[in-house]
């Protein structure tokens, strides 16, 4: 084989070889999707090292030779270029045999057809040696078999294009120049073709493309090594976005959506196509915080309520600014988990704790008022029946002590009405059914219940009763309310004092007052009413108070849709004042 280098051949040898290193390399260190890129390369090696070696021979015999070679670069190039981008977009539904069957079967046979030329000149139907330019060139005429091969060439480059066009179009710009790299190395070169299949070649038969390919691909494989041209894999980013159990988006550095996965639609009740686009201002311009929070380029998180059309929820907003290499803003990551059964859950077990908490606090108290307060005049009663019993006490003195002995269970008594009464409400909840009744009727039966007791301690009970009031509450809760109320004036007050109960329509709402001018109640004592705490006093004549009665009156006028007020001084009386709604026949 003879050959005579000159400076086209060895342009070609040289760069097709430094092609095949780099191609080489590239197949070891990088991973799958790039190998199939790096292949394509090598087949474009081959194909001009092969051309190279045609165009320093100066044999007819040697070219034919070479050809071969050359179209095992040739042949396979569109096919492998077309396997990458598939495996490139992520197709995984094509990435199958039958499709690799598909792709490198014109291939094949365009390599089997050149090998057998000879035979048949389907490929080339001619060949011969001519001497019209600088050293000896194969002038070739066209088979029919050409366009075949020449069709696929041009389509495979154009389909893998489109793929590469519309799998990355709307993506992040880090990406879209990954991509438009890529398709310029492929579209460059074909271009290139293309004039050398219209005519225009230098002396008439040199074919320019090798030489385009080799060019572009050295300057990508350059990239792909030192500068890590495509370390991230698009396809492979969306796939990890999509697997994300959150949702997620991703904006440019003018606040457009460019990214984002099926969940953040889910989220965000969108359709895909009105979401690519937008801004973040027309997504959020009902919220001010997270439009501030992205300005600021920072690593922020939000807790915020949101609706996007499908009821409020509770979401944990990350928004990561995402900088380049060299720290330059190129976009913002927003991620939204929505976290309200976790804030709903931990809402119940901050219920639960203050529940038990406050069950807690029932039975301290519980105790206390039946130790001290049940206790006490239970126990007195047992020792005196004892010493009556015994013959300690005689009969006559017990019947002397009977009346006081009278009132302290007539005390206990309504205590342990109230203790049952509050013990229900704290731990189940009540019952209430309301229903219409006379409050002046209700006021003049708890004054004839109370006036045996008044007259004994010399008080005066006063009636400033409006008629024809009707309430729409509760009956049983305000008897309990008002006898509450009327007990603790009486026990409070001292002889020659009056206990004033007025009642009265003030709008849609009945106004009940007890005015009292005992001994009053402390600030202290004022101020554990408010937080529902019970305390211990005592009467003009050493009646037990436990506040617990007042504790209840708050409670059944609230659960009664009223409200309840004290004003107090100490050693000048005191006077309660609730509201009812009004009983209205509409």
């Amino acid at each position: 084989m003879q050959l005579d280098f000159n400076i086209f051949s060895l342009t070609l040898l040289i760069s097709g070889l430094l092609v095949a290193i780099l191609s080489s390399v590239i197949i070891y260190r990088l991973n799958d999707y790039v190998r199939w890129f790096a292949i394509t390369m090598l087949s474009v090696a081959l194909w001009s090292i092969a051309y190279g070696f045609e165009l320093a021979s100066i044999r007819l015999e040697d070219m034919l030779f070479w050809i071969k070679i050359e179209y095992l670069g040739i042949a396979f190039a569109p096919g492998l270029w077309l396997w990458f981008c598939i495996k490139y977009v992520g197709l995984e539904r094509w990435r199958n045999t039958n499709t690799l069957i598909l792709v490198f079967f014109i291939p094949i046979m365009t390599y089997s057809i050149v090998l057998t030329n000879h035979l048949h000149q389907l490929h080339y139907a001619a060949v011969e040696l001519v001497n019209t330019g600088p050293f000896p060139l194969l002038k070739i005429t066209i088979g029919p078999w050409y366009y075949v091969h020449t069709t696929f060439f041009y389509v495979a480059l154009l389909f893998g294009n489109i793929l590469l066009f519309l799998r990355f179009k709307n993506t992040d710009p880090v990406f879209k120049k990954q991509t438009y790299t890529i398709i310029a190395g492929g579209v460059f070169p074909w271009l290139v073709n293309l004039f050398y299949l219209l005519g225009y070649r230098p002396f008439e038969h040199i074919d320019l493309t090798p030489y385009s390919f080799l060019l572009l691909y050295i300057i990508i494989g350059v990239g792909l090594l030192k500068f890590d041209l495509f370390d991230i894999k698009p396809i492979a980013r969306a796939k990890v976005i999509q697997a994300m159990s959150t949702g997620v988006l991703v904006i440019d550095p003018r606040n457009r959506i460019i990214d984002f996965n099926t969940q953040v639609l889910d989220i965000m009740n969108q359709n895909k196509i009105k979401l690519v686009g937008k801004t973040v201002t027309e997504l959020f311009n009902t919220n001010s915080q997270i439009l501030e929070t992205i300005e600021l380029r920072q690593n922020q998180t939000l807790e915020l309520k949101l609706d996007f059309g499908k009821g409020a929820r509770v979401y944990k907003i990350d928004i990561i600014p995402l900088l380049d290499n060299k720290s330059i803003f190129s976009g913002t990551l927003i991620q939204f988990d929505d976290i309200s059964e976790e804030k709903e859950t931990s809402a119940q077990l901050i219920k639960q704790a203050e529940e038990l908490k406050k069950l807690n606090e029932l039975k301290d108290k519980l105790f206390s008022i039946i130790s001290h307060d049940l206790k006490g005049p239970i126990l007195g009663v047992r020792d005196l029946v004892k010493l009556t019993s015994n013959g300690i006490v005689s009969k006559d003195e017990f019947f002397e002590i009977l009346p006081e002995v009278s009132k302290n269970m007539d005390s206990v008594s309504l205590l342990l009405e109230n203790l049952l009464a509050w013990t229900s409400s704290q731990l189940r909840g009540e019952y209430i059914e309301k229903s219409q009744f006379d409050v002046a009727q209700l006021l003049k039966q708890e004054q004839v219940l109370f006036d045996s007791f008044a007259k004994e301690k010399n008080i005066k009970i006063q009636l400033d009763i409006q008629d024809q009031l009707f309430a729409n509450a509760d009956k049983n809760m305000i008897d309990l309310v008002v006898r509450n109320l009327l007990s603790n004036a009486l026990k409070f007050s001292q002889a020659g004092d009056t206990v004033v109960v007025k009642a009265s329509q003030i709008g849609n709402e009945i106004s009940i007052k007890v005015k009292d001018t005992g001994t009053g109640i402390s600030k202290e004592n004022l101020e554990k009413l408010e937080k529902g705490e019970s305390f211990t006093t005592s009467g003009r004549r050493n009646e037990t108070g436990t506040g617990l009665g007042l504790i209840l009156v708050r409670d059944y006028i609230q659960k009664n849709d009223g409200k309840f007020s004290i004003r107090s001084k100490e050693n000048l009386g005191s006077e309660f004042e609730f509201t009812l709604p009004i009983y209205s026949n509409t």
